[in-house]
């Protein structure tokens, strides 16, 4: 019995979570409410509050999952950094595109989520992963360099800077659909391909 209220207790905090998504999404987090979330699970008020004690909660939670479940795909290192990098890229790109809790997280994060006293620790969340993403393309940045992948004098910092900034414009590109994919991967691959050549991209002496 106790095994099966535990079973329950998960199936109701995954709906709670599938239905602040969808609010998140329609209304921002500022104007969503408990009573949203709530009848888009499909629950009771007392059942969200059961298990969050505000909506922020439920938000960090919904994002905690989100990114879980990202874990579990993410593409694995391969010996070459720069593959790693490209990798990287097309699955993200491939994330912004496919239906699931993965692109609705990052779309509530990124277009959603208004910059407001109240949204401080989600705000604060947003940081760590951008954060978390640029020390990781600069970790493959100077693998490919040890590796030769890649000229010793690329100036490292700024060169994740630049892929960072690219892939920023490559999600808005997306907007135009699954067709713009191809698209999107040719210019990132192309990005790498033209690091080296790149003369302001290298240390000033």
């Amino acid at each position: 019995m106790a095994r099966k209220t535990k079973e329950d207790s998960q199936k109701t905090r995954d709906a709670i979570l599938d239905g602040a998504e969808q609010v998140f999404l329609a209304k921002g987090i500022a104007n969503a409410t408990m009573a949203d979330i709530a009848d888009a699970a499909g629950v009771s008020r007392g059942a969200v509050y059961g298990h969050y004690d505000n909506k922020l909660l439920v938000c960090r939670a919904m994002i905690d999952r989100a990114f879980a479940l990202d874990a579990l795909h993410f593409p694995a290192q391969q010996d070459s950094a720069c593959d790693t990098l490209l990798a990287a890229g097309c699955y993200y790109l491939t994330q912004f595109l496919e239906p699931g809790s993965p692109q609705r997280v990052f779309e509530i994060l990124y277009l959603k989520c208004e910059r407001n006293e109240e949204n401080r620790s989600v705000l604060r969340r947003r940081k760590v992963v951008d954060r978390l993403s640029m020390h990781y393309i600069r970790r493959q940045l100077r693998r490919a360099i040890a590796q030769r992948e890649l000229p010793d004098t690329l100036d490292v910092m700024l060169c994740a800077d630049y892929l960072g900034s690219l892939f920023d414009g490559l999600y808005k590109l997306l907007e135009g659909g699954a067709s713009v994919q191809p698209h999107c991967e040719r210019i990132l691959r192309g990005a790498l391909q033209g690091l080296p050549h790149a003369s302001s991209l290298q240390r000033q002496a």
